[in-house]
């Protein structure tokens, strides 16, 4: 396992290393790392967890019934008034340590319902081999409630470290009132023992093959970045987001999505049967590296909370679908994606260029291709979509991930269905994103998107997606129109076709954080070439415009 200890500023990301970023962490080395301490820190064992029932009962559930299940929660009641160590450092500063310990647990994490410390302390989390650390975390990521949750931690223990200077302001509080232990492993521990060459160490790891790891089920789902050329965009866009709740921890699917304000709001948009109240945490560039691949990095995340949910409503009276706005900064080195939409009733054409882009089972994200996409039958509100075996279907898991239309704009999110590896074309069902638009016109902000999509009122049926770190810098209309682009990618050479209004248009092209590189007037066909050979290797977003509408496409160029 790669050495996970962040040492730069949160902003800023290492290129020659792998970090952990960590909802805005600042930076830094925990000091015991530093110090001559002693290392006789308490340890509170938490009880295992019988896990075989609750695997039983998880077999039952299918999509669409609820989020899926990966752990459980305990109640705790410390602080560091009643437990933990305390050393006084060579500075003068204090430095408070405790471990828990769940054992058998796949992964773990802890609440601070109390969460209260002074300017100059800082806190880390660690695992006892040192091998992933996130911090340091401050007073500024104290939550609106008062309270402070890390992400979750891979292994059976972690550490908690507090300094306070000795000239703080005042002391600080910390206090716990829940610890969460995982059973489903999303961060692949189990895989990490089956490829050690330590005996020792896969004795110690091994016991936690319970049921299935934190993988697919079936094997037939490409890995996202299978899809980077077509999809890098919206990939970069794709979330996944655990939820603790009523003693339990559940994950789903989702899509960060753009709004016609472009003020940078962090939406996700996922589905309703997925919601728990409690605290959240979204995991962002949870992808591989390679088509081949089975690891990635769990260290983008941000924090939030039930009380962020904007607007959601059921699968019976309306689509089955939930806008979340993420109250945790988003770390801007992560460089999401906003992903567009339209929310027209057309039904999506060209299903080979349509997507999928999920987490099965709480998997790395991966990318599966429709093969039909029609109208569900006695289900007016959602549609239906059927897969091949070898371009993947959803699972648990998948539910209230995006699918887009060939132009790369959601058009619903994953409501149900009885797609599998071995059963491809028994039909997912996505909620339509034009029924949950206004969900019939529904009087209440709190059940349609409309209100919080189009704040400002604008009447679009469609939007372009935008990176987080530079959205409302390039200049676009609201309306999206689609081009046709071949060959993409290509040397620069390339053809153009667009249902265009007029003979003359501009032709501008902006790199990837929204610099214009190109710009020229050009006649415009339904059908026309553009050399564009003088740009360089790179992503850029093509924009044609015919004095009346806006024209979008990426284009990749490659010599």
């Amino acid at each position: 396992m790669k050495h996970l200890l962040q040492s730069i500023i949160a902003v800023v990301l290492c290129a020659c290393g792998f970090s952990a970023m960590a909802q805005m962490s600042y930076g830094g080395e925990p000091k015991s790392f530093k110090y001559t301490v002693s290392e006789a820190v308490p340890v509170i064992e938490i009880q295992p967890t019988d896990v075989a029932p609750l695997l039983a009962e998880d077999a039952t559930i299918q999509k669409g019934e609820r989020a899926y299940r990966i752990g459980v929660t305990h109640d705790v009641q410390y602080s560091m008034e009643n437990t933990g160590r305390i050393d006084i450092l060579p500075d003068g500063g204090t430095l408070w340590r405790l471990s828990y310990k769940c054992e058998g647990a796949t992964f773990s994490s802890i609440l601070f319902n109390e969460f209260s410390i002074p300017d100059g302390a800082e806190l880390f989390f660690y695992t006892p081999d040192h091998e992933f650390v996130i911090g340091k975390f401050n007073n500024k990521n104290k939550m609106e409630d008062g309270t402070f949750f890390p992400q979750e931690i891979p292994g059976d223990q972690f550490f908690i470290e507090y300094y306070e200077p000795a000239n703080a302001a005042f002391h600080g509080t910390l206090k716990m009132s829940r610890i969460s232990q995982g059973y489903r492993d999303f961060f692949h521990i189990y895989d990490e023992a089956n490829n050690s060459t330590d005996t020792d160490e896969d004795e110690s790891i091994g016991d936690l093959k319970w049921g299935q790891p934190g993988e697919a089920e079936g094997t037939c789902h490409p890995n996202a970045i299978c899809y980077d050329a077509q999809w890098h965009d919206q990939i970069m866009a794709n979330v996944l987001y655990t939820m603790s709740s009523g003693g339990y921890i559940y994950m789903c699917s989702g899509s960060l999505v753009n709004n016609t304000a472009r003020n940078g709001k962090q939406y996700m948009l996922s589905a309703d049967h997925c919601y728990q109240s409690g605290s959240w945490t979204f995991y962002f560039k949870n992808h591989s590296a390679s088509c081949s691949g089975t690891s990635a990095p769990t260290t983008y995340t941000a924090s939030g909370s039930s009380t962020g949910v904007k607007a959601r409503d059921n699968g019976n009276s309306s689509s089955d679908f939930m806008l979340v706005e993420i109250s945790g900064t988003i770390n801007p080195s992560y460089n999401v994606f906003l992903a567009g939409w339209t929310n027209t009733t057309a039904q999506p054409t060209n299903p080979s260029q349509c997507a999928c882009i999920h987490h099965p089972g709480g998997d790395i994200g991966k990318c599966s291709i429709p093969v039909q996409i029609g109208v569900a039958s006695g289900y007016t509100k959602f549609w239906a979509t059927t897969w091949a075996t070898a371009t993947g279907t959803t699972e648990q898991g998948s539910s209230g991930s995006p699918l887009f239309n060939k132009d790369k704009l959601i058009v619903g999110q994953l409501y149900a269905g009885g797609s599998s590896c071995s059963s491809p074309t028994a039909a997912d069902i996505y909620g339509k994103f034009s029924n949950s638009w206004t969900n019939n016109n529904n009087s209440s902000n709190a059940k349609k998107l409309k209100p919080w999509l189009d704040p400002i009122n604008s009447g679009a049926t469609s939007l372009q997606g935008e990176y987080l770190n530079t959205v409302g810098m390039t200049n676009f209309t609201q309306v999206v129109n689609a081009l046709d682009v071949y060959p993409n990618p290509s040397n620069g050479n390339i053809t153009v076709s667009g249902n265009f209004s007029s003979m003359d248009g501009t032709c501008n092209v902006y790199d990837m954080v929204g610099n214009l590189v190109y710009s020229s007037q050009i006649t415009l066909s339904p059908e026309f070439t553009l050399n564009l050979n003088n740009l360089t290797n790179g992503m850029y977003m093509l924009e044609i415009n015919d004095n009346n509408n806006v024209f979008h496409s990426k284009i990749i160029i490659g010599k």
